[in-house]
């Protein structure tokens, strides 16, 4: 190229962004702050929700503004309620919004998107999880209506799916202006999404954003037994990786800053993950010692505390763990026990849980086919995938499907095998697990003919 020609893969970039100039300058002065509003963070895609509280304009204004903004090109239109910028737009718009309207009113309308945000992912959450204790302000207020839709809990997760790259940008951007209020209840907010889709690596990032948001909000003066709850959450996400020296390390400032606020909610649940733990790293007879632990933390917890009426529902966990622990330690009849009245304790619920109805399902199916009854364990593995399907809980359904495909497997049922093995690897590859997705596909190669 001769010096000083211009380069030609540079010029399209360059007209872009005098066009976007050109359109940006002839919008009217409230279409231009809005646009300006709904570039202060780099969402891969814009809702008409958030679009609005950034904003600050009611929902139908912000609809007809996107749509305006999509006919000049400036965004596009990419699903229902959904835009994005045309590609490298944001960048300049960011400018623009920094350069207008300055710090304060960026971080106004960060915090307005934050808390819409939050509010969404609250009531998603509760729908997916409806029973489980939760710290944040959010969640106060929201109540089971008098019949449960339990196909409804899927839906919720669906929209908490759809949404999570959105929820990841804007923990993100709440934590870089300070509003660390907001951050820790965003992350508890999705525990659901991520408990059972996974998305390990946003899990963990936003996280640890958390883990510093809740230590900076209580030295503010905010609630300290947010730490714990981060930490917790957090070690679920790097047991999720198999990385489990982090998670111990997490699970150990967990319980340690739940003591420090006299917490018992959150210890019970931190030694809980401890017992988790060991039960994943084969110890099984230490992970049963945990699990006892827990379920006598859970009993310092009085009338009015806080985790008070989810006590029966953890107790009936901790009672399905520690037939999980029986199991390994081959103490049989004991494990049955321990997992039938598990089963029970849960049906006894408002509502049931089905989804840890279909855990303990799975459980007592390892039980049974160590007891030489492969057709209850079959049953019980049936009730187990059924379960998790209509959770719409692909990480548990993969798990299940897996352990349905080695009861196949031993029995001689090859087609059935391979259909399980393919359905679960589905599961892996919808949620990005692709450790798991290749194994599952080297599985299916071996038995091919």
């Amino acid at each position: 190229m001769p010096q000083g020609s211009p380069d030609v893969t540079q010029i399209p970039a360059h007209l872009a962004r005098l066009d976007q100039d050109v359109a940006y300058r002839r919008l009217p002065s409230a279409d231009a702050a809005f646009y300006r509003a709904i570039a202060v963070c780099a969402w891969p895609t814009v809702t008409v929700r958030c679009a609005a509280h950034a904003a600050g304009v009611g929902e139908g204004e912000a609809r007809a503004i996107l749509e305006r903004l999509a006919r000049v090109r400036l965004i596009e239109r990419v699903g229902r309620e959904r835009y994005r910028f045309r590609a490298p737009a944001w960048k300049r718009a960011h400018e623009l919004a920094l350069s207008e309207d300055g710090h304060a009113r960026t971080a106004a309308a960060i915090r307005r998107a934050a808390v819409a945000q939050l509010h969404f992912a609250a009531g998603a959450d509760f729908r997916v999880m409806p029973l489980r204790w939760r710290l944040g302000p959010a969640y106060q207020g929201l109540t089971l209506p008098e019949r449960r839709d339990l196909a409804d809990g899927k839906r919720a997760l669906a929209e908490l799916r759809r949404e999570r790259e959105n929820l990841a940008v804007t923990v993100r951007a709440a934590f870089r202006y300070g509003f660390y209020d907001l951050v820790w209840q965003l992350c508890e907010a999705m525990w659901g999404l991520h408990l059972l889709l996974g998305f390990h690596t946003q899990w963990i990032d936003t996280h640890l954003l958390g883990v510093e948001a809740a230590r900076r909000s209580a030295v503010r003066g905010g609630d300290r037994r947010a730490l714990g709850r981060m930490w917790t959450q957090l070690a679920f996400g790097y047991m999720g990786i198999g990385n489990m020296t982090d998670a111990d390390d997490a699970l150990k400032q967990a319980r340690a800053a739940d003591r420090a606020c006299g917490h018992h909610r959150g210890e019970a649940t931190a030694v809980e993950a401890v017992g988790l733990l060991r039960h994943r790293q084969r110890r099984f007879a230490e992970a049963q010692q945990c699990f006892e632990e827990a379920k006598e933390i859970l009993g310092r917890i009085g009338p009015g505390e806080d985790g008070w009426d989810d006590v029966p529902r953890a107790t009936a966990l901790l009672e399905h763990h520690i037939g999980r622990a029986e199991t390994e330690r081959r103490h049989l009849p004991a494990a049955v026990a321990r997992l039938n009245g598990a089963l029970a304790r849960l049906r006894e619920l408002p509502g049931g849980d089905p989804y840890n109805e279909g855990r303990v399902h799975m459980s007592l199916s390892g039980v049974h086919l160590a007891e030489g009854d492969p057709e209850r364990a079959r049953a019980c593995l049936d009730r187990a995938v059924e379960a998790m399907t209509e959770a719409g809980a692909g990480l548990q359904l993969a798990d299940a499907l897996m352990a349905r495909a080695e009861y196949h497997c031993l029995h001689g049922h090859r087609a059935q095998q391979a259909q399980d093995l393919r359905a679960a690897a589905a599961c892996f590859e919808e949620n990005g697990d692709r450790a798991a997705l290749a194994w599952v596909r080297t599985r299916l190669a071996e038995g091919e003919p």
